[in-house]
């Protein structure tokens, strides 16, 4: 079940999550740009910042989030993909000022820039090797994001990564109105019924 204080979380999709097999109560996949707004929401809503994170996938790499509340108990899972030509995303150590740390133990092993961030100086690294990062993988190690997300775990689904893909010009649903019915807006939050008009490419 998705909290109450989380419905109008900005968001391409929002997935209910079995605690007991995955460890959250929610994912929610976002486009870059809904990133702070959804994070500020959090603040806003008293959850702390757990760590910040990136896993190198075929697509680009995923950008994931983990938040929890101390009065009413549930991991969330904040989900972005980063394009690989252009490693960067919007910095959320403004609001969690925790997470500035993260973000450059991130860039040290991965090359992701977090826009914003004033201080992306190398954290673990020594600074004669800032452009190596450690943890890239080579093309033929690279798993994509439907074999890290599997099917019937009680988790995100394999098949909601497709959030994160370019729509194909021939879905019907792309000209759809907004709040008209579809496979997907069926099993999504009324965020994505707003948002999946505007997917953004991976």
């Amino acid at each position: 079940m998705i909290p109450e204080m989380l419905h109008d979380l900005p968001a391409l999709r929002l997935e209910a999550c079995s605690p007991e097999v995955s460890g959250l109560t929610l994912a929610a996949y976002l486009g870059p740009e809904q990133l702070r707004p959804a994070v500020a929401r959090l603040l806003e809503q008293a959850y702390f910042l757990e760590g910040v994170s990136v896993v190198e996938v075929s697509e680009g790499f995923l950008g994931v989030y983990h938040f929890d509340h101390f009065d009413t108990p549930g991991r969330i899972a904040l989900r972005v993909m980063i394009a690989k030509d252009a490693p960067e995303i919007p910095t959320i150590s403004d609001i969690y000022h925790g997470a500035s740390w993260h973000e450059r133990e991130c860039r040290d092993f991965f090359g992701v820039v977090y826009l914003g961030n004033e201080n992306m100086t190398p954290l673990l690294l020594a600074a004669e090797d800032a452009e190596f990062h450690p943890l890239r993988k080579s093309a033929k190690a690279l798993k994509g994001l439907a074999d890290l997300i599997p099917e019937n775990d009680g988790g995100p689904q394999a098949t909601d990564a497709v959030v994160f893909q370019p729509k194909p010009d021939n879905d019907p649903a792309s000209d759809a109105p907004p709040d008209a019915p579809s496979d997907a807006s069926e099993v999504s939050n009324s965020a994505e019924r707003h948002h999946a008009a505007d997917t953004p490419s991976a």
